[in-house]
């Protein structure tokens, strides 16, 4: 029996996979229809894991419901709408997706489905990538600063870990990992924090003398558990364990800069940047840090320096935003926050900020369009209180934003790491509600103290 012109279609745009593929913390192998979720099989019936099949190998692109159902039911010709449901709904059963906020199917009326989370064939041949290979590309995804590209570095950890339980490398990167997660609202923080507290303890555990796991515990520690001092101490034996490591540096810079050492800070961004010049998550940061310290002029430049390489850079537009607004630039901020948003990363970030930014410029109408827009993403997903606080900053409605700091605070939100330092709450630093988030944070501690760099 002739294919029909849809199905020949679908067949023909089939790409030639392993038979083994990771996607999150599933792997499924085709061969056997096994499907597998953190080592444990997940019963699945024979037409949902074809219909899996058939996005995994044709993903990035959507499938009609009629190319679906030609190609799942090629020889029958009648109506198999229900069918299809029961298949779809039973498929997203099975890997805990939901399709108002899916990670791995995605609907849109009128296009079909797509297979939208990142995959990695992990047996496609006999010379699969190895551990090492899969950390360095993870690293490459963690530096561009994207939410797609961070579910990218964390597939290739994983792929990693499934190579190697006991690579410190890879499970200290996905305690990094987890940590941006929660910083770009990716997941909530008592979810992210849970994975990567356990994932930087294993790392310290597999390997005393990693400084690389010591900093992830660091960077725990600093952001979910606000314990300043043991982060101060994980950071310390980090840097002198691994002095040439740029990935150190750059989070000892990152928790001095949050704890107020805003000179000692510097210095770690400078010297990580000396030790891998062309990253782009280290120049970021650097810029961020300059701007915490209230060098704007120097935020600025690093900022353009970034942009010289990677001109639609979302994190540096915003970055670069921020600092125009510092500097009474409004106008120009507002473009950059609009940049920032155009680069497709929908981030809950580059929305307050661009609301912070109206507010600042007088335009309230349109600030306030920034707290609709937020909202609406808080119904699809986490959005920190943080961000509700900025741009009630901005409006000076101090009341309201120091209730979402609260808020913030019951949550354990990561962003309260910067609350001390965030020149965006300037204004409301002497208000007696801000003063009481902040000595919960127990920001009210000795300055801590950064050593001075000896790597030139």
């Amino acid at each position: 029996m002739a294919m029909s012109e849809g199905q020949e279609d679908v067949k023909s745009s089939v790409a030639t996979v392993s038979r083994r593929l990771r996607f999150g913390t599933f792997e499924v192998d085709l061969e056997n229809q096994d499907l597998r979720k953190d080592g444990q099989q997940i019963k699945l019936e024979r037409k949902p894991f074809q219909l899996m099949e058939l996005l995994l190998r044709i993903r990035g692109r959507f499938v009609s419901r009629a190319e679906l159902t030609r190609n799942l039911w090629p020889d029958l010709h009648v109506n198999f709408e229900r069918s299809l449901n029961t298949a779809v709904n039973s498929l997203r059963k099975a890997l805990g997706d939901s399709p108002q906020n899916p990670s791995y199917i995605e609907t849109k009326p009128g296009l079909g489905y797509r297979f939208i989370a990142p995959v990695v064939e992990i047996e496609s041949n006999p010379a699969r990538p190895s551990t090492n290979e899969n950390c360095a590309k993870a690293r490459y995804f963690l530096n561009k600063l994207t939410q797609a590209d961070l579910h990218k570095a964390s597939a290739y950890l994983q792929a990693a870990l499934a190579e190697d339980s006991r690579c410190v490398r890879a499970h200290a990167d996905l305690a990094e990992t987890y940590c941006l997660f929660a910083r770009m609202n990716m997941v909530a923080p008592d979810e992210a924090a849970e994975r990567a507290r356990s994932l930087a303890a294993t790392a310290v555990a597999l390997d005393p003398s990693s400084g690389v796991a010591h900093a992830a515990l660091g960077s725990v520690k600093q952001y979910f558990d606000w314990d300043w001092v043991g982060a101060a101490d994980e950071f310390r034996k980090a840097a002198a364990l691994e002095p040439t490591s740029s990935t150190v540096h750059q989070a000892y810079g990152s928790f001095l800069s949050s704890a107020g050492n805003t000179p000692a800070a510097v210095d770690q961004l400078r010297l990580a940047q000396r030790l891998d010049p062309v990253s782009s998550s280290i120049n970021v940061e650097t810029a961020w840090v300059l701007y915490l310290a209230r060098d704007f002029d120097a935020a600025h430049d690093q900022c353009w320096q970034v942009l010289a390489l990677e001109p639609s850079f979302g994190a540096a537009q915003h970055m670069l935003g921020l600092v125009h607004e510092q500097m009474g630039m409004c106008e120009e901020a507002v473009i950059e926050f609009q940049n920032a948003q155009a680069s497709g990363d929908e981030q809950p970030a580059f929305v307050a900020a661009l609301g912070h930014a109206w507010a600042k410029a007088g335009k309230a109408a349109k600030a306030k369009e920034s707290l609709r827009q937020l909202r609406g993403l808080a119904a699809k997903r986490y959005v920190s209180p943080y961000w509700n606080a900025i741009v009630c900053a901005g409006l000076g409605q101090s009341r309201a934003a120091i209730e979402w700091l609260e808020r913030a605070h019951c949550l354990r939100d990561v962003w309260l790491a910067w609350l001390g330092v965030d020149p965006r709450f300037d204004d409301l630093r002497s208000a007696p509600g801000f003063q009481s988030v902040l000595q919960q944070m127990r920001f009210d501690m000795p300055e801590i103290a950064g050593p001075t760099p000896t790597v030139t």
